[in-house]
């Protein structure tokens, strides 16, 4: 029988989290559960055995539990609902480690941690580490985790600087890449269309930090030079009215379609049909920044598409710029505008950056290669 690995969870599981949903399906000498405050999106991420605290029921036995062991625990601020019967799943389970997934699950598996004496990995992936830590509640918290907690993962050199300036010991902080299955994306080397009509593919959520404004307003600039243009997004958010009302304003509707959220599905189909991919991400205002890099870069990577971004957080080391793709200055349209004028007019290049980039994705963010580090992480630990 594998050992058990609970995997924490505030919401299992967002839309864009497929990288969690391929370590929790890719990790073979562990098995791994679940533990969540709430369940959403189980038809497109299947997976057994959740610990759903959400389906507690009022005045049932664990319910009762709960509130009575928040009069009797003394840290109130350390105590948060049903964390009796999270401790009572991983007793239950033989739970050998706990790896909490963002800054905040760390926080609140303290804890258990104590209690039941277990390794504690977080794996932090962005606005945990850029945003949060401007609150002083938070800056606090993190303050123990760095302390208690036995390792922090990152996705790359830049979160790990981020990391440690917010506190982090250096020494504690491992890089894990995040994983895609290059199997499930197949790779098409892009050619010019016949039609001559260039797809241009953007997908995230309508946030500042994704820099979707700066996309559209260089294609503003663009469609005066190259009218075929297709301007393909999948997302919604926020800022989806002020979207809609600047496409509107500068005539940019025959070029833009919106797709709307879809599943993980729907884009690697999309990402087959797109001629080049567009992820102009940039830090927002209030700090929030992508962290590592949004792992629909690595994706399009491995389909075989040319891709254009930013030099923001930890893109400039999952797209090889001028080999797979470009980057720009972050909030950059004009630099946009002139990248991509350039791949559309040079199409003979497509194939080239297409098998760079697939190159480049099998050989470094491999899922298979990905979860064996990671289950190396968990061995080390559970030896200690």
């Amino acid at each position: 029988m594998n050992q058990t690995i609970a995997h924490a969870i505030n919401n299992y599981l967002g839309l864009s989290e497929t990288f969690i949903y391929s370590y929790l399906t890719n990790i073979k000498r562990y098995k791994p559960i679940v533990l969540t405050t709430q369940v959403t999106h189980l038809n497109q991420f299947p997976f057994r055995p959740i610990y759903d605290c959400s389906q507690i029921s009022r005045y049932s036995w664990w319910w009762l539990r709960d509130r009575l062991g928040y009069y009797l625990y003394l840290n109130k601020k350390e105590y948060f609902e049903h964390i009796l019967y999270f401790k009572y799943v991983l007793n239950k389970e033989k739970s050998r480690l706990i790896h909490a997934h963002f800054g905040p699950q760390g926080v609140a598996m303290i804890p258990i941690k104590r209690w039941l004496k277990l390794p504690l990995i977080t794996t932090f992936y962005g606005f945990d580490v850029t945003q949060l830590p401007r609150e002083d509640i938070w800056n606090k918290a993190y303050q123990r985790l760095f302390k208690e907690g036995d390792l922090f993962l990152v996705e790359g050199n830049n979160m790990k600087r981020s990391l440690m300036e917010i506190g982090c010991p250096g020494e504690k902080i491992a890089i894990q890449h995040i994983g895609v299955n290059t199997e499930k994306i197949n790779f098409k080397e892009r050619t010019f269309p016949s039609d001559g009509k260039i797809v241009i593919l953007f997908c995230g959520r309508f946030v500042e930090k994704k820099g979707l404004i700066y996309a559209l307003q260089a294609l503003k600039i663009l469609i005066s030079k190259n009218p075929q243009i297709e301007f393909r997004i999948i997302g919604d958010g926020i800022l989806r009215n002020s979207i809609e009302s600047f496409v509107k304003e500068n005539n940019l509707s025959p070029y833009v379609h919106f797709l709307g959220y879809q599943s993980h599905y729907v884009f690697v189909e999309e990402l087959g049909k797109a001629h080049i991919y567009l992820q102009p991400s940039g830090t927002a205002q209030n700090g929030d920044s992508e962290g590592g890099a949004p792992t629909t870069l690595l994706e399009a990577q491995a389909s075989g598409v040319p891709v254009l971004s930013t030099y923001h957080a930890d893109i400039p080391e999952v797209v090889v710029n001028g080999k797979s793709g470009f980057l720009v200055p972050e909030r950059d349209s004009d630099a946009l505008a002139e990248r991509l004028e350039y791949l559309i007019a040079h199409p003979e290049e497509w194939p080239t950056m297409g098998r760079e980039g697939r190159r480049h994705i099998e050989t470094n963010y491999n899922i298979y290669k990905e979860a064996g580090n990671l289950e190396n992480i968990y061995d080390a630990l559970i030896r200690k």
